[in-house]
């Protein structure tokens, strides 16, 4: 067999280096792909030390999974509301209205001493010590000296003793005279009525057509 010559070999080696060269030109121009992005997800995780400090001074915890559990931070301190309802401040109570004192039973200047039979005598205090309604007066009479009044009234009514000392109760608590009861004859019933140095006695009796009656005062004028 018929070596190649050296002009052969020549050739062959240019024709080799020129493939070579052209290989390496194709490779520099083609694209290079970009790597692919790791998902966080597949992200190894390294489980935190139960001694490792985190951020804000407060240590993970781990679970039985081997997860690493939300910090145990304490919550930022904020501004304290209250739902209370404090109560209104208390209005200025309204004033008063002035108290009318209740009037004296009699005052000065006193009337004169004098009697009646069947009447009521000159200057009886009437509005005082009134006659009970369906009464007949049978006597009456005043006395004053010094500022003292007794005052005297007999009378015959056709109401119950009940409906007698009724009357008389509304006519003396305008004066504010209140009564007691007080000791009496059987059959009869004795009231006193009574305010300072003011009294009045009230005895009534039964009667066969109603009650009789006796009113006995004795006041000091006032002023």
């Amino acid at each position: 067999m018929r070596r190649p010559s050296q002009r052969t070999w020549i050739i062959l080696g240019l024709s080799a280096a020129a493939v070579i060269a052209a290989g390496a030109f194709a490779i520099s121009q083609a694209p290079v792909p970009k790597p692919a992005t790791v998902a966080s997800s597949d992200a190894p995780t390294t489980p935190a030390s139960p001694h490792s400090g985190t951020p804000g001074g407060g240590s993970g915890s781990t679970d039985a999974k081997g997860s690493t559990a939300a910090p145990t931070t304490p919550p930022v301190a904020s501004k304290r509301f209250t739902t209370e309802v404090l109560p209104a401040a208390p209005a200025t109570a309204p004033a008063l209205p002035p108290t009318t004192p209740l009037p004296y039973p009699v005052s000065a200047p006193l009337p004169k001493s004098a009697s009646a039979v069947g009447k009521l005598a000159a200057g009886y205090p009437a509005d005082v010590l009134p006659q009970a309604p369906g009464s007949t007066i049978a006597t009456s009479s005043i006395a004053s000296q010094s500022g003292h009044l007794q005052v005297t009234m007999t009378a015959a009514s056709s109401q119950q003793i009940v409906d007698i000392v009724a009357f008389y109760r509304t006519a003396l608590a305008k004066y504010g005279m209140y009564d007691t009861a007080a000791p009496a004859l059987s059959g009869s019933t004795s009231t006193v009525f009574k305010r300072d140095g003011n009294s009045v006695t009230l005895t009534v009796t039964a009667a066969k057509s109603g009650t009789t009656y006796a009113l006995y005062g004795a006041f000091t004028a006032a002023g």
